[in-house]
């Protein structure tokens, strides 16, 4: 085996991308881990998804070689359980996939030489103990077994010509989708069985390369995109072969470093060492859940912290749900194994951050965001976790009085879906209370939950590739006279009926297709000799083809047909006003707020602008003000809007603005405003800032934490708005009798009033509070020196809380619980003090019993605790609960 002690993480990828460049590559950065301009796929999780155009051929690269390190996630699938991550030492959500790619150009006997090269003689593996596979053909597809392969392996490399295997289509043929790229394969394997393991099992279907094993793992997977799969299940050969190779880097690494377990490569003994300083915890001991928490703790937040900056936010739904429910799982064993209370997960990104920042350096610069992120996810799970344990006596118990054992599946899925309880934990508790759960019924509601937070996609589109095939790259014309350009000509390349009508494909378009939070254009295309009219309703993007969505209200489209495409030149003209104002406001709040900002996300439409912001606090409405103010003195100014192309690197120099998560080329599009705002933008803009017209915020608030939300108006929709907000204001003037300049005034003197009232109905209710207290005094019996009991009253949250200061000085030795009535909700409180507490008896631990009795929850410090249920009738059980608990004290 090679020695070790060199085969650092960062030396691996090193050696990796200095290998292929050396081989004349590109050395690529990875795409974001979620791809921006695919919907159907919500996380990256292959190391070709950001080559996907090329391979669909629908976009170009100015390279024929490339070479990467991708990060990926995979949160499900066949071979990705969310719940078996951790369970064992090689599942991942999070991993890195080493690629090299060939468009057009090497082909089998390259990629398997320089695989064989990397391997051998820059890493030095142990020949005798790699296995190569090949494809074994097919006879349902008419394809012969790969013999040009195995050819090359076994007379230009000097593998040992016995571990050359055959192997079946399942394993050896690589498709993209149902239609579409695709081509044999061959794996590397390697044996990593110890002394005295027979050598030659490797070729045992059984136990050797293949059977699923921990002995014969692959390694390298050397993909041939020999054929495209057409829509009737047919094979044709491709005019131009690729290649398409991954190599998952926390396995190679482990390989390389001479351990039995991802988990205990460089990767992680970082991670590994924080929390133990975290939890107080050991890892590699005999305690295997402690081990398991530890590799789902690190393993989770490797993936969330790399979405998150990339740009990724949590939520309830699509991918922002899966990183949502990744922090709850990791949480959950950081609490109930590691027994760690408090938020700890965010203290790992800075470590993550340290071992991945060299490659991924997105993550060390918004390192702030991320723990912020996790942080508030982790606080938010606290409080669901709590209300999921009540969730889960409710429905036991209403089990229970119907006389049945059996959990219903549904309902004790969503314990899982929601509050991240898995089936084992779920099926423990129900065991403890003599019960079991209808498995059939959680697998069903499993199976309907998990379109929300599938991430395996397929490459579903617009078009298929069987349609897109031999189109080429559509000539975009609105970046014309400053992006004015809504009008052309050109001819249809390609016509199909949509479920949204019909899409067309043109050789030449003005329309703006949707891309970077600017909406698709709309408008009409019409033959040139009256045939047909086809009405846009939206325009988008398939790579470098624009694709036109719509419907034919004349005639018919067909290829080859002229055109005259007339863009909405309105609804563009609203949209570039939107477009170049976000670019002022970006600006403007970098400059108000500082450098930190970055942006979210957006939205430019016609109507509205949007802007999603990095902040960790709220903007104040003077800040607000500021914001508004700079951005309509620039747009007074009228300075000229400029774009360029210029080279991404020179461009990033000079200090040009690159959004976070976006890719881009050699080249790239710089829009400059009056040299105060320079940014990457592929977008339509005005041709001077004056074109946008005033400029108006409408609103600032949070969406996340540490992200905030901006939304405006300018041009026509911002004149409409002032003069709306004129109308109303006079209108409020004439409802109060006075002139608008004196309502802030007026509306003080009312609120003084309001105030004034609410301090006098206090005093009254004071009086309602002793009238209580005398009631709950009359409800109290001696103990053995201690007042103790419980009661029913009619006071609200606020009035317990002013009886506490008063119960506590009844007598030093208390036990007492108190319910209100606050319309449908139920507040109560506790109080044990003196000998009480010396018994056992704490406030805070009762409060929180007391909530699962009325389907709510509490908490406190062990002398006084208060909490609120919603369910009224639950009021006797919890005052017989109390009072069990009370005979504690000496009779």
């Amino acid at each position: 085996m090679p020695d070790t002690s060199s085969h650092t993480a960062a030396r691996v990828r090193r050696d990796f991308h200095d290998f292929f460049v050396s081989k004349e590559h590109r050395e690529v950065p990875s795409g974001p881990v979620f791809p921006q301009d695919d919907p159907t796929l919500l996380f990256t999780n292959a190391g070709m998804n950001q080559f996907k155009d090329v391979f669909l051929g629908t976009g170009t690269r100015d390279y024929k070689r490339a070479a990467d390190t991708q990060k990926c996630i995979r949160v499900s699938g066949k071979h990705n359980d969310l719940e078996e991550v951790g369970r064992d030492t090689y599942h991942h959500t999070f991993f890195e996939m080493l690629g090299n790619w060939s468009f057009g150009d090497y082909f089998k006997e390259d990629a398997i030489i320089w695989a064989w090269e990397l391997l051998t003689k820059v890493w030095g593996l142990p020949k005798e103990r790699l296995w190569a596979t090949v494809f074994e053909g097919n006879a349902k597809d008419g394809l012969a077994a790969d013999e040009e392969a195995e050819r090359i392996w076994r007379e230009k490399t000097d593998i040992d010509p016995s571990h050359v295997l055959r192997c079946p289509k399942e394993d050896n043929f690589w498709e993209m989708g149902a239609t579409g790229p695709c081509g044999p394969c061959s794996e590397i394997h390697i044996d990593r069985g110890g002394p005295g393991a027979d050598p030659t099992d490797g070729a045992d279907p059984k136990i050797g390369v293949n059977a699923g094993n921990e002995r014969f793992i692959e390694l390298w997977n050397l993909v041939f995109m020999q054929f495209n799969r057409q829509d009737d299940g047919s094979l044709v050969e491709l005019p131009a072969k690729s290649v398409d190779t991954g190599m998952g880097f926390e396995r190679i690494l482990s390989v390389l470093q001479g351990k039995s377990s991802n988990y205990d490569t460089d990767l992680f003994s970082p991670l590994f060492a924080r929390l133990e300083e975290l939890t107080g915890k050991r890892y590699g001991t005999n305690d295997e859940e402690t081990n398991v928490a530890f590799r789902v703790c690190a393993d989770h937040m490797r993936a969330v912290s790399s979405a998150f900056g990339d740009g990724a936010l949590p939520s309830n739904e699509g991918r922002g749900y899966v990183l949502r429910r990744l922090i709850r799982r990791a949480s959950r064993f950081g609490r109930q194994v590691l027994g760690v209370e408090e938020p700890f997960l965010f203290a790992l990104a800075p470590t993550i951050a340290e071992v991945l920042g060299e490659a991924f350096p997105e993550i060390p610069a918004r390192l702030d965001h991320i723990q912020l992120l996790i942080k508030s996810e982790e606080e938010s799970f606290r409080k669901t976790l709590d209300r999921g344990l009540v969730l889960f006596e409710d429905l036991a118990r209403k089990v229970s009085k119907g006389g049945a054992k059996t959990l219903p599946g549904d309902e004790a899925y969503e314990l899982y879906a929601t509050f991240g309880f898995p089936q084992d934990l779920v099926e423990l508790m129900a065991r403890e209370r003599g019960m079991d759960v209808d498995l059939e019924g959680w697998s069903k509601a499993q199976s309907a939950h998990r379109e929300i937070s599938k991430s395996e996609g397929k490459f579903k589109q617009l078009l298929s590739p069987e349609q897109l095939s031999g189109i080429q790259p559509t000539e975009s014309t609105y970046h014309r006279a400053s992006g004015s350009t809504t009008d052309g000509e050109g001819a249809v390349v390609a016509a199909h009926p949509h479920e949204a009508g019909h899409v067309l494909v043109l050789d030449k378009s003005p329309f703006y297709a949707e891309s970077g939070g600017q909406v698709g254009d709309t408008g009409r295309i019409e033959a040139s000799d009256g045939s047909f009219v086809f009405e846009v309703a939206d325009t988008q993007k398939i790579g470098d083809v624009v694709a036109h969505v719509g419907k034919l209200t004349k005639g018919a489209a067909a290829a080859g047909a002229a055109v005259e495409a007339h863009v909405d030149a309105e609804r563009r003209a609203a949209i570039r006003a939107n477009h170049t104002a976000t670019h002022l406001m970006h600006k403007a709040l970098r400059e108000v707020l500082g450098e930190h900002v970055t942006q979210q996300g957006s939205y430019v439409g016609p109507d509205r602008l949007r802007f999603d912001l990095s902040q960790p606090k709220g903007v104040t409405s003077e800040e607000v003000a500021e914001i508004e103010r700079r951005v309509n003195l620039h747009v007074l100014g009228n300075q000229t809007v400029q774009t360029t192309v210029e080279n991404t690197d020179e461009a990033k120099a000079r200090g040009v603005v690159a959004l976070f998560g976006e890719k881009y080329g050699d080249s790239v599009r710089v829009v400059d405003v009056g040299g105060w705002s320079t940014e990457f933008c592929g977008g339509t803009h005005v041709s001077a800032a004056g074109d946008i017209g005033p400029f108006v915020i409408l609103s600032e608030r949070a969406i996340q934490a540490g992200v905030r939300r901006i939304e405006a108006l300018t041009h026509t929709a911002a004149v409409e708005y002032i003069q709306e907000q004129r109308r109303l204001l006079a209108e409020i003037a004439g409802t109060l009798k006075v002139q608008a300049s004196e309502v802030p005034e007026r509306l003080g003197q009312m609120q003084k009033q309001l105030k004034d009232a609410k301090k006098k109905q206090k005093a009254a209710a004071a009086g309602d509070v002793g009238a209580e207290l005398e009631r709950v005094k009359a409800e109290l019996e001696d103990r053995g020196g201690v007042k103790t009991g419980w009661a029913r009253t009619e006071l609200d949250a606020n009035g317990l809380r002013d009886l506490a200061g008063r119960l506590k000085g009844l007598a030093p030795d208390l036990a007492v619980g108190v319910f209100g009535r606050d319309g449908d909700k139920v507040p109560y409180l506790i109080v044990c003090q003196g000998s009480a507490q010396a018994a056992g008896l704490k406030a805070g631990e009762l409060a929180k019993e007391v909530g699962k009795h009325i389907r709510g929850g509490g908490g406190g410090k062990p002398d006084v605790a208060q909490g609120q249920g919603t369910h009224v009738g639950g009021i006797p059980a919890s005052g017989a609960f109390l009072s069990e608990r009370f005979s504690v004290l000496p009779g």
